[in-house]
């Protein structure tokens, strides 16, 4: 058994785990869209934020909270219908995930969520608690949008190798820094850098990997490690057959 998974059963089996040990709380939160108004649609961020169970849990709760920040001011809660509430998963499900979009965001206004997690036993009472923060929203000025525009492959110059170009464009309205990039074949990573320093908006780049001969399929990740805010999430992998 693995030190850390010894100690979480040993702080199960005592009670109550204090917030400040609940760091590797099987949890997170990912942001998925931040868009500004425009052409008439209007301004919207989706967050979906996830939890597993651990050992003697029998549900799962989560609540959302939105903050709100203009200029160097600080952080300050927004209330309306549907956040703050706690979401409750089905009794004894494995993986509980849900999403919370919120529209109508404020011009020039700064935004992010906190995530309340809590894992309760068969007698209802919490015994594990974890807390996630997201990364921001800009309504101000615009963000970065990457995406995987093709991959294209042909033989390498050693036997049973192969080279791979990604082409790499970012259709957003902000220039994108540092832009990793992540390849695999056939489910193995054959390799990950920081391999664009800057992107800018309408801009493409082509990045070329040497592996191994793809057999099965091939799937590009632009931002593998999510270090770059975007208007948008849910487009950075392309996936190919082999060809």
């Amino acid at each position: 058994m693995h030190v850390r998974l010894a100690i979480l059963l040993a702080a199960l089996a005592l009670g109550p785990v204090p917030a400040a040990h609940a760091a590797d709380a099987p949890a997170g939160i990912r942001m998925l869209t931040c868009e500004a108004a425009a052409d008439g649609n209007p301004s919207v961020v989706l967050y979906s934020a996830h939890m597993h169970a651990v050992p003697g849990a029998a549900r799962m709760w989560l609540r959302i909270r939105l903050l709100e920040k203009y200029g160097d001011g600080e952080f300050n809660r927004v209330s309306a219908k549907g956040l703050g509430v706690w979401r409750k998963s089905r009794a004894g499900a494995s993986v509980f995930r849900y999403k919370q979009r919120v529209r109508g965001l404020r011009q020039g206004a700064v935004y992010r969520v906190v995530v309340q997690y809590r894992w309760l036993g068969s007698d209802g009472e919490p015994f594990l608690k974890a807390r996630h923060r997201s990364q921001i929203c800009t309504q101000g000025d615009g963000l970065p949008n990457l995406r995987v525009a093709s991959l294209d492959t042909e033989p390498g110059k050693v036997e049973d190798t192969a080279v791979y170009r990604a082409t790499i464009v970012n259709h957003g309205d902000a220039v994108a820094q540092n832009v990793g990039v992540l390849l695999r074949v056939d489910s193995e990573v054959v390799d990950e850098s920081e391999v664009i320093d800057t992107l800018a908006p309408a801009e493409e780049r082509t990045v070329t990997f040497n592996g191994p001969v793809c057999r099965e399929k091939m799937r590009v990740v632009v931002d593998p490690k999510k270090r770059i805010a975007e208007s948008r999430e849910l487009d950075n992998v392309l996936t190919s057959a082999c060809v």
